[in-house]
């Protein structure tokens, strides 16, 4: 596969930064602290070894209101509790950012939820923690006038917001902010979306702000064709350099896979654009460094006749690409990796959404090794056999694995889900990786 170089136009201006507004939103109490109920049913490849993703406990929330609910993000606090965000509909409010907290069983604790004064829609994305066991949330929030912004909120332990603020392009259209970073060297924060800029459509965004949520620094990337570019999610590796991976449109071959390279400052080092072998959409979201020389992406990729397909590849830390593939679920239908993470074994852990014949398109989990051979994986599928996909994962200790997801119910819409599930047995001495029926290999 080739790599594809273009040329930016990077700026540092252009941003209007909100900073502790007087009509910043207050958060308010939620109610939503979900119930335990068992609404998907799992579906493990008989390939897998005996106990494989066990699943030990789940939530479900729903606001009650006419309306979708959604997971984003989920992460652990030094506390040892679990965090997720996303959004619960509300009626009169919209959307709004949702934040909760769990114990390691998935006991709810408590939530706030967090409406803009615009009373539109605001989403939560993603969570990060600091050394002092703050918690940051990136996402977006609707401004009088302004359609939405990139809105960066900090919070305690407590779930009580400390500031907030909120960042919008020139246009005055949709910002959004993905991804969010704490980097343990200088204590900053790295927070990366999209920014649209008069004529020239959105953006790739890319900022450093200090844990007050002063903005230190920030670099907007433009595409040639002044069409959609996003940046998603980041990583560091050993040398300091900033990985990001997202999309980016293109004359020819339309939205493709971006991985940008940066200095710590943000200064650019270079890139690659992968383009599937349609003219269709190609997405990059995961992002992990595995602490040595690899970087390892994951995203979607459109294939000849069979829709969106997982895609993931790694690249050594020049952005030379290693090996890469792609999965094809039964039906041809959309199959996404929108999050991947890396345990203390060096072993990648995937989620999103995978089509199968019964269920529709049902919440996916795998593992893999560093070399992307396949060692076991699982689906979950929600009570109305509709679209139900994984959104967010992270490792926790004792082989513990908590997984994000949206799941459709036939009465109430889309509702969050939270699992726990036990990987232990991922591990057992004589562990063979599973088959690998209807998954291809692409060439470099």
């Amino acid at each position: 596969m080739l790599k594809i170089l273009v040329t930016w136009a990077a700026t540092i201006s252009f941003l209007t930064n909100y900073a502790g507004a007087a009509d910043s939103p207050e958060p308010q109490a939620s109610l939503f602290d979900g119930d335990s109920r068992s609404v998907l049913q799992q579906k493990d490849d008989p390939s897998n070894p005996p106990g494989s993703f066990v699943l030990l406990h789940s939530v479900t929330v729903d606001s009650g209101e006419d309306g979708n609910d959604e997971a984003r993000g989920i992460s652990i606090g030094s506390d040892g509790n679990i965090y997720a965000t996303g959004y619960v509909t509300r009626a009169g409010h919209g959307r709004d950012i949702w934040l909760a907290k769990y114990d390691e069983n998935l006991v709810y604790i408590d939530s706030v939820v967090v409406d803009g004064a615009a009373n539109g829609d605001d989403e939560g994305y993603i969570i990060a923690f600091d050394g002092d066991g703050y918690l940051y949330l990136v996402g977006y929030m609707t401004e009088a006038g302004e359609n939405h912004n990139i809105w960066l909120g900090k919070f305690n332990s407590d779930l009580v917001l400390q500031d907030d603020i909120t960042l919008s392009g020139s246009e005055n259209d949709a910002d959004d902010g993905y991804g969010i970073l704490f980097d343990e060297v200088t204590g900053n924060l790295y927070v990366a979306g999209t920014l649209r800029e008069i004529g020239e459509g959105a953006n790739i965004f890319i900022g450093i702000f200090d844990t007050d949520l002063v903005l230190q620094d920030s670099i907007i990337l433009n595409g040639i064709i002044n069409d959609t570019d996003k940046a998603r999610f980041m990583t560091f590796d050993d040398s300091r350099h900033l990985f990001v991976s997202g999309s980016v449109t293109q004359a020819v071959t339309d939205y493709d896979i971006w991985i940008g390279k940066f200095q710590e400052d943000l200064t650019f080092v270079d890139e690659v654009i992968v383009a599937g072998p349609t003219t269709d959409e190609d997405k990059g979201y995961g992002i992990v460094f595995d602490g040595a020389d690899t970087v390892f992406v994951t995203g979607t990729m459109i294939e000849p006749d069979e829709s969106y397909n997982i895609w993931m590849a790694a690249y050594d830390t020049d952005l030379n690409l290693l090996d890469s593939l792609t999965i094809n679920g039964p039906v041809d239908g959309e199959d996404v990796a929108y999050l991947m993470t890396m345990d203390d074994r060096g072993r990648l852990f995937h989620t999103g959404v995978y089509s199968e014949v019964d269920g529709g398109s049902n919440v996916w989990v795998a593992r893999f090794n560093t070399e992307l051979d396949l060692e076991a994986w699982t689906t979950l599928d929600g009570p109305a056999g509709g679209y139900d996909t994984g959104v967010g994962l992270v490792n926790g200790p004792d082989d513990d694995l908590y997984v994000s997801a949206v799941v459709s119910d036939p009465l109430e819409g889309f509702n969050i889900w939270i699992g726990h599930f036990d990987v232990s047995m991922l591990f057992a001495d004589g562990f063979e990786s599973g088959g690998t029926s209807g998954w291809s290999s692409m060439v470099p």
